[in-house]
């Protein structure tokens, strides 16, 4: 397998995982585990641990959410489509 893609450029899963670690909310790991009576999870990832003190969104924590479409898409807003936020309708 290539090793200049995706998650092996920062060593694999792990690498990734250390490189973005879980933000911490009370002492916890900030977020939601899967279990099949919500059937999604959400986990929300520092995406810059160099700063502490976001004053953008490029230094902004980013929530990942997974699960049933029908539970997803009714916590949903917006979409991406084409690099552009779309809002979403009922």
């Amino acid at each position: 397998m290539d090793n200049k893609y995706g998650c092996y450029k920062v060593g694999g899963i792990e690498g990734l995982r250390n490189k973005y670690p879980m933000a911490i909310s009370g002492g916890d790991p900030a977020m939601i585990p899967f279990s099949s009576e919500i059937k999604f999870n959400l986990i929300i990832r520092d995406m810059n641990t160099a700063v502490k003190n976001p004053t953008s969104a490029d230094d902004n924590m980013f929530v990942f959410l997974k699960g049933a479409p029908e539970r997803v898409i009714v916590r949903c807003s917006t979409m991406l489509v084409n690099g552009k936020e779309v809002k979403l309708d009922a």
